[in-house]
């Protein structure tokens, strides 16, 4: 009977997880921006898709850190991983100044 490696199944499954994000996303933005007539480009550029895309990016990173066997290598991935998670934090930091500057309805 052969092993099973589960924590490898785990941490590869992390990048194929992530690139299906990306996919998602990508393809419902690129379907949203058709019907309404506008760039892709700027339907990335929404909060929610923004958001997914940066999510998908730190799983597909997260796996590929998780896998690599060279040190340098990790450290190359975890320093990208930082930069996704720190591009989340600046577009949930400014979505809550815009709502924080934006008068309530009355």
């Amino acid at each position: 009977m052969a092993n099973i490696d589960l924590l490898g199944i785990f941490f590869n499954s992390l990048w194929i997880i992530g690139l299906a994000v990306l996919l998602a996303t990508w393809s419902y933005a690129y379907y949203e921006a058709g019907k309404a007539k506008v760039k892709a480009r700027n339907k990335f550029q929404e909060f929610g898709y923004a958001l997914a895309l940066d999510a998908g990016a730190a799983l597909f990173i997260a796996g590929m850190a998780t896998t690599e066997d060279r040190w340098w290598g990790r450290g190359l991935w975890i320093a990208l991983g930082a930069v996704v998670l720190l591009h989340a934090g600046q577009i949930i930091w400014a979505r809550r100044r815009a709502n924080q500057e934006t008068p309530p309805h009355a």
